[in-house]
């Protein structure tokens, strides 16, 4: 009767040390899942941030000017708007772009709900009804995470100023790993400096190769927006340490690379470049 009893005992300990530690690995878990365009949720220690939440319904706004004339988004969502939505803690909104914060966005959100964002964008916010917002000058510390904003240079020689505005990159640090968020950015000094500061074990990184086609006053047609294919590679060969995440294509209309066209530049590398750079579709859930 003693020997079944500590046997029971030693039982019970087991499926108590088994569930402490699933448990803790749950905690635990960072994850990624890739929704459309820039728009991301990611799940870092329990908390789910909803990264530029482009909402609309396929073909339901206007395109970007200056370009072609398809209308925008140019694929569907995976995943239930009220889905996406009811599992966001928190939401993150790298620049107040139409292409990175929609108007199904701004109608849809709680006005309550937590919204992380440049200091440029607070006024405009506001007065869309939003009422909890964070403003990120520099650093910001939220439920064990860090988030740091690093200025970013939307094209190169990008001063801030009106149409484009301000644009932010950001890192997000939980314990040792930091994923970083480039924003629309191009690979300048600026971007080059915030990824040799963080030395992130993630990169977000919005490509696309967007660009106007057509003669405008804002910007030189050809001119690109975001990264290019060739600027991934630089970051994937300058950032050993990092896994690259490859998104912000197919969507929008100025948009020139797909991820079929990066799929085939990627095939030309070597296989330790392929497997830096993943290339999420729309709806994969990426552990990380």
């Amino acid at each position: 009767m003693k020997k079944s009893y500590q046997l029971l005992l030693v039982i019970l300990t087991v499926i108590s040390a088994c569930q402490t530690t699933n448990r803790t690995r749950k905690e635990n878990t960072t994850k990624l899942q890739y929704v459309r365009q820039a728009t991301v949720l990611l799940e870092v220690n329990s908390k789910k941030i909803l990264i530029d939440p482009v909402l609309s319904d396929k073909g339901a706004q206007d395109p970007i000017p200056f370009s072609n004339e398809k209308r925008i988004p140019m694929n569907d969502l995976p995943i239930l708007k009220d889905r996406i939505i009811e599992q966001a803690d928190a939401v993150l909104i790298t620049h107040y772009h139409p292409d990175h914060f929609d108007a199904d966005a701004e109608k849809l959100l709680p006005k309550d709900i937590l919204i992380f964002c440049q200091p440029f964008d607070v006024e405009k916010l506001k007065s869309k009804g939003f009422t909890n917002l964070q403003s990120i000058e520099q650093v910001v510390n939220w439920s064990e995470i860090s988030i740091k904003r690093y200025e970013a240079h939307h094209h190169e020689g990008a001063t801030g100023a009106m149409p484009f505005g301000e644009s932010s990159s950001f890192s997000l640090t939980f314990k040792k790993d930091t994923i970083f968020i480039t924003g629309d950015a191009v690979l300048d000094g600026l971007l080059k400096n915030a990824l040799k500061s963080e030395k992130p074990t993630c990169i977000i990184a919005n490509t696309g190769e967007c660009t106007f086609s057509k003669q405008n006053p804002v910007l030189k047609p050809g001119k690109h927006m975001t990264l290019t294919k060739e600027e991934l590679l630089k970051i994937a060969i300058e950032n050993k340490k990092a896994i690259l995440i490859a998104i912000h294509m197919d969507a929008i209309n100025h948009c020139g690379l797909t991820k079929e066209e990066l799929c085939l530049f990627l095939k030309e590398q070597e296989k330790s470049i392929q497997n830096k750079i993943l290339i999420p579709n729309e709806g994969e859930v990426l552990q990380l």
